[in-house]
């Protein structure tokens, strides 16, 4: 947590990716948050944000809002120990009007999930109803149409 009290972004490095979990923070300020991983001890960071110029890693990895405003966003993280590199890489995030780290998107947007499920649940109770009544429609023709030849096969002919 942040000295407001509030959470932190958390960049999780492992296995050449960034996993972003933590966020609680609002869409249109800049997102900080600070970098785990049991992968690089005792290696010197940098961090690039959307392709642009590594920046020094201090205490936390500062996501300006000025790239917020752009279409994706991906973070790359170098990490230097010597002359030994490693690179870790988010996925490129699309953004939109908001953007979510770190949270699911039913945590996010509860009431358009619960709308969004009770309206397939509608769905999914009507097809079974419209599923229902064709069957037994099929049910009453092949009955006639049973009883149809079983009247063809007593007379030898429909005429």
């Amino acid at each position: 947590m942040d000295e407001g009290g509030r959470k932190q972004v958390k960049f999780i490095l492992k296995e050449g990716l960034i996993h972003i979990v933590g966020n609680h923070g609002l869409p249109n300020n800049s997102i900080e948050g600070t970098v785990e991983s049991n992968e690089i001890p005792g290696f010197s960071l940098s961090y690039s944000i959307n392709g642009k110029n590594f920046v020094d890693f201090k205490d936390k990895i500062v996501v300006p809002k000025e790239a917020l405003q752009q279409p994706t966003l991906q973070i790359t993280v170098r990490a230097s120990k010597g002359k030994e590199l490693r690179y870790y890489k988010s996925d490129t995030i699309p953004l939109t009007h908001a953007i979510i780290f770190g949270k699911t998107l039913e945590e996010s947007y509860p009431e358009v999930i619960k709308f969004l499920l009770k309206e397939m649940q509608n769905l999914k109770e009507f097809v079974g109803y419209e599923m229902k009544q064709t069957k037994d429609t099929l049910h009453e023709h092949m009955l006639e149409l049973v009883d149809t030849f079983e009247e063809i096969n007593k007379k030898g002919s429909l005429f």
